[in-house]
């Protein structure tokens, strides 16, 4: 889909970002990253194929810096992906998802290239699932990070007919490459990480909790065939099925051949009970492949051959 295409990627370093550069170069992509790896991973994270410029987003030179070219597309995913590094540095996390989604989005105006940036499905907290594309959100119900990714979703409304623009609300993405992310890693990560060393996992709460898993596989490989083909303004990506915390944990004990028991604590104040993304128009274009075990046994098949465990 992407041979001979001139792609920029900022965040390339990042969880998603990672393996979005290395799917685009082996499509036959050109792919420039802009990055300044202030969230723990690193240069040698990308696929070595891949043009780097180092330079922070919310700085424009950095944009000035690609090489003079027609650039096609534009992934834009430089910028905090959790709540946890939001609680951290509030503004800090606001400041670089909406400025440098403007530079983002000067760069595509001026140079009539295709803007394909993540929002999260936390944009829906609040409302009851599954949660569809035209559901009305509730922005008071929404936490700093939420409340930053239903901004820039604000901006592309405004100024979405100068340019092609798509916005992706991803749910719980997971798998290999979250090893910079540290605590901030996804659920299944932490929890396959932790079991694997016989520890036990810690659930907030009964367990019973929901949430929509998907796989990075899934994640990025839906993340080309929108780009490419979805006109839609915004799109949902996940999995379409719910597990629970408890499920999670009995599966991960299901491939290690374990018993092990989580360790329970209270849950913190304003918890997301149940996450389900309708996936009704995501199938128009891409069926995610990945279930929930299959997901684990690679993320656990990573962990085993990797520094991380």
């Amino acid at each position: 889909m992407y041979k001979n295409k001139n792609c920029v990627v900022t965040g390339g370093s990042g969880f998603i970002g990672q393996h979005l550069v290395k799917k685009l170069l082996d499509d036959g992509a050109n792919v420039y990253v802009i990055d300044n790896f202030s969230f723990g991973a690193r240069k040698k994270d990308i696929d070595r194929r891949a043009a780097v410029i180092e330079s922070d987003v919310r700085n424009w030179k950095g944009f000035e810096k690609l090489p003079t070219a027609r650039y096609d597309y534009l992934f834009h995913f430089a910028a905090p992906s959790s709540i946890v590094i939001f609680n951290k540095e509030p503004e800090e996390c606001r400041g670089i998802t909406v400025n440098g989604f403007l530079n983002a989005l000067r760069f595509c105006e001026e140079r009539n290239t295709r803007l394909v940036y993540p929002s999260s499905g936390k944009v829906y907290l609040g409302i009851e699932p599954p949660y569809s594309e035209n559901a009305a959100l509730n922005y008071d119900a929404l936490d700093n990070y939420a409340k930053a990714k239903f901004e820039i979703e604000r901006l592309q409304t405004e100024r979405g007919e100068k340019t092609s623009i798509l916005g992706l609300r991803i749910f719980a993405g997971y798998g290999p490459g979250e090893e910079h992310k540290n605590k901030s890693a996804s659920v299944p990560y932490l929890f396959c990480k932790k079991m694997l060393k016989g520890e036990p996992p810690v659930i907030f709460g009964d367990g019973n909790q929901i949430r929509d898993f998907v796989y990075i596989d899934d994640v990025t490989d839906a993340i080309l065939v929108l780009g490419e083909r979805a006109r839609e303004p915004i799109m949902n990506i996940g999995y379409g099925k719910t597990a629970s915390f408890n499920e999670l944990v009995e599966t991960i004990n299901r491939v290690l051949g374990t018993q092990i028991e989580p360790t329970r604590v209270d849950k913190p104040a304003s918890y997301a009970e149940k996450t389900l993304a309708d996936t009704m128009l995501l199938e128009k274009y891409y069926t995610p492949k990945f279930p929930l075990e299959e997901g684990l046994k690679l993320t656990i098949a990573h962990l085993k051959n990797s520094a991380a465990f």
